[in-house]
């Protein structure tokens, strides 16, 4: 993934995981990397560090069409 695409995937996850209920960010599996499934809140920990993790979460979202 392309840095560009990628900050740009990053600002868009952040954004809607600011706008979710608290109940929803803790609870609901959004991702399943690698047979591990990730809420809202792991992703976000994921994406924020930058990991090979959270970019495939990113993807994964893309593809969804969630972002």
């Amino acid at each position: 993934m392309a840095k560009d695409d990628y900050q740009f995937l990053r600002t868009k996850f952040l954004k809607a995981f600011a706008n979710l209920p608290q109940k929803v960010k803790s609870e609901e599996v959004i991702a399943v990397v690698d047979d591990n499934p990730y809420t809202w809140v792991a992703a976000t920990i994921e994406v924020k560090s930058g990991s090979e993790t959270g970019r495939k979460i990113l993807k994964i979202l893309k593809k969804l069409g969630l972002l």
